[in-house]
């Protein structure tokens, strides 16, 4: 047995122990002081210790299995889905993988409902029994921190071991989830997942995830894989820049830089740029046009002066959600908002968009009344006014009603 995850493991029960006995006394660990401190003493990922926090609220650790909607319903909503098409043709060679690596493999939609699995015999005993399955509702609020509810939350490729998974049941498997997007929208479609036991955990599970992942996506864009020449931004959530078919790593200041230049699509004077980025700041003209020298090296050369523009063409996340908020396309936009647009930057003309941004889209699902899109964004952002909203329309026998309210009263008393 690999020691180095054996350790890990072992502290990773202990913190989770220590955790969920300062919930409430339904479980306990011997010979520990009652005076414990609120975090864990082991380093707990920081996305794995909100959602602790969150699953708190409404889901009780000693859960057996997640919740299951009927076959009828998911087998609809699987050949419905686009995840069908983009899996069709990668079936063999996941059962393959499965079969090999001794795992289950998983397609959720963006809910965490299980739409499809493929394990090998052992995993799929073990996925039966903690309804690992089509139809098993794997979000958060179902069952706790989990790999695929991260990675729907965070649009990230996740790994969680062992105790990192709220529910006990769930202590014995590592699971490696990467988000599904339409390539052409970067609309959330659903998560792959590939999960094992603890034991069999390996650094290539997660790059697995994440390669197979855009197999689908690249299947569900009907293109093979080329270079693309435009420049591709994303800063609703975590900043990302495409240029070439190859991502850029910058500095904050010149992603602002480029949002600026992005959402000036006509061109800005140099005094205008300055204005737009840097307001009342006291910094000199001759900084800004370094700046704009360095980021235009690391674009070959594409950006033009007299006004100062882009020369190429620009996909900016930013004015794809308001164009779908103003085509009245709010689930479309919902899902292409990750997060404030660079919520560090004080640029005067980003804080504007920011500040814009995020009410336009609140109201618009709030207006929207609609029960699963409330709760989609409500899963992702800590917003009391849409869990009111939610609140109000979700009827008595939902599952999900007691958890809005738990996490509405949960803000109302942090803030």
């Amino acid at each position: 047995m690999n020691e180095r995850l054996a350790l890990e493991r072992q502290k990773l029960v202990r913190a989770w122990y220590r955790y969920v006995t300062r919930q409430g006394p339904a479980l306990a660990i011997p010979d520990e002081p009652s005076d414990e401190p609120a975090r864990p003493e082991v380093n707990v990922d920081e996305e794995v210790a909100a959602s602790w926090a969150r699953s708190a609220l409404t889901v009780p650790p000693e859960r057996v299995s997640a919740p299951v909607v009927s076959e009828s319903d998911v087998k609809h909503s699987w050949q419905e889905s686009p995840l069908e098409y983009g899996v069709r043709g990668l079936i063999p060679e996941l059962r393959r993988l499965a079969e090999e690596a001794d795992l289950i493999v998983g397609i959720g939609n963006t809910d965490g409902t299980l739409l499809w699995t493929q394990g090998s015999d052992r995993m799929a005993d073990l996925a039966t029994s903690i309804n690992f399955v089509p139809g098993g509702q794997w979000g958060e609020g179902s069952v706790g921190t989990n790999a695929l509810a991260l990675a729907l939350r965070t649009r990230q490729p996740v790994r969680v071991f062992s105790a990192e998974h709220y529910v006990q049941t769930v202590h014995d498997w590592v699971c490696y989830s990467s988000p599904i997007r339409d390539t052409q929208t970067g609309e959330l479609l659903g998560v792959l997942d590939f999960s094992t036991t603890w034991e069999h955990s390996t650094p290539l599970g997660l790059a697995s995830a994440r390669h197979y992942a855009q197999q689908i996506e690249l299947a569900l864009s009907g293109r093979p894989v080329a270079p693309v020449s435009d420049l591709q931004l994303r800063f609703c959530g975590p900043p990302q820049v495409m240029f070439g078919g190859k991502r850029l790593h910058l500095t904050p200041r010149q992603h602002e830089l480029l949002c600026v230049l992005a959402l000036h699509p006509g061109g800005l004077t140099l005094d205008a740029l300055h204005a737009h980025v840097y307001g009342d700041q006291p910094i000199s003209l001759s900084t800004l046009k370094s700046e704009v020298s360095t980021l235009r090296s690391l674009l070959g050369g594409q950006i033009a002066s007299r006004p100062y523009r882009l020369s190429v063409p620009v996909q900016l996340d930013v004015q794809e959600i308001e164009e779908r908020l103003l085509a009245g396309q709010v689930s479309a936009a919902a899902d292409l908002y990750d997060g404030p647009l660079l919520p560090h930057s004080a640029s005067p003309l980003l804080t504007y968009w920011r500040d814009y941004l995020d009410a336009a889209l609140r109201e618009a699902v709030c207006r929207s009344r609609n029960a699963d899109l409330l709760w989609r964004y409500a899963s992702r952002f800590d917003d009391p006014e849409v869990l009111e909203v939610l609140e109000a329309l979700l009827p008595e026998d939902d599952h999900r009603l007691p958890i809005a309210r738990a996490r509405r009263t949960a803000l109302d008393a942090a803030f």
